[in-house]
């Protein structure tokens, strides 16, 4: 299901949009949560990789592609699949309202992680268009992405860049027309060496916009290596990592009495009132109950 494309596909989208990640910071992918009532497109072809998952909602979606029409009733949990560069003639709703959650994910996204695996030329080739079907194991991700759109955390960026590998994970072994096994591969902790380069670059960029590809590179290991030698390592993922250093810096920065809006810039959150949301349900008190315990 193709409805809205953040304004690429269409002069005005269509859809009334709910939740947007334009203001955060994410690599990997651009998310939309948008409620759709009878709606249709015209002819276009599909600009980005797209995954669309309805999550609340009922509906009768018609596509036609190809001199084929697709009708589809819709529910929560129904998805749809849509590779960059698919030529569309018309999408539908035809009864029904449906919120809908859009992701789009970036070129390299799915090439990226391609590359790493070893399987570039055949598997990211050979992925086509798949119309409503159900995957829990989609929609479980998709549902940590709108929660993270909704309410940021001190670390979401990297949680959404991990969220993002693992879409494009499971679209190539589950839906590619290629043969493509998983390989069983040993993880191994990092070398003292290696996990002291990380958690050096991870302190000294806290402030600072923390990827898992900058990491990586630290430890000289492919992301796909790296995110779990990592957690073998430390027992923690790189985003449990870095949400609680950064949630123990706003602790030590919150006592020296520094403004709240520079304790959300200097931890990278998108405002400052997304920062005290964090806190408090991280602590389960607002920053500034936090600061007044703390001098009393």
């Amino acid at each position: 299901m193709a409805l809205a494309e953040g304004g690429d596909k269409y002069e005005e989208p269509p859809g009334r949009l709910l939740q947007s990640s334009a203001a955060r910071t994410w690599s990997g992918l651009f998310a939309e949560f948008r409620s759709h009532a009878s709606a249709r497109s015209d002819a276009f072809v599909q600009p980005v990789t797209e995954i669309s998952m309805v999550l609340r909602g009922a509906g009768l979606v018609r596509r036609r592609a190809s001199g084929e029409t697709l009708t589809t009733h819709a529910g929560p949990g129904v998805i749809w699949f849509c590779p960059a560069g698919e030529p569309i003639d018309c999408v539908e709703l035809v009864q029904g309202t449906l919120e809908v959650l859009h992701l789009y994910l970036q070129p390299n996204a799915l090439l990226d992680y391609a590359t790493e695996r070893g399987f570039v030329s055949t598997a990211t080739q050979s992925l086509r268009y798949i119309g409503g079907f159900i995957d829990p194991l989609l929609e479980q991700m998709g549902r940590a992405i709108l929660a993270e759109m909704q309410a940021e955390t001190a670390a979401g960026s990297l949680l959404v860049e991990s969220l993002s590998s693992s879409l494009a994970a499971r679209l190539l072994y589950r839906y590619s027309n290629s043969s493509l096994e998983a390989r069983a591969s040993r993880v191994g902790k990092l070398d003292p060496r290696r996990l002291s380069r990380v958690l050096e670059y991870i302190h000294a960029h806290l402030g600072h916009e923390l990827d898992i590809r900058g990491m990586a590179s630290a430890a000289h290991l492919s992301r796909f290596h790296f995110a779990r030698a990592f957690k073998a390592s430390t027992g923690q993922t790189p985003y449990q990592y870095v949400n609680a250093k950064r949630m123990e810096r706003a602790k030590a920065l919150l006592v020296q009495d520094r403004p709240l809006g520079e304790i959300a810039i200097t931890l990278n959150f998108s405002s400052q009132a997304n920062f005290t949301r964090a806190f408090r349900r991280e602590f389960g008190i607002t920053p500034g109950q936090y600061r007044e315990q703390s001098s009393g």
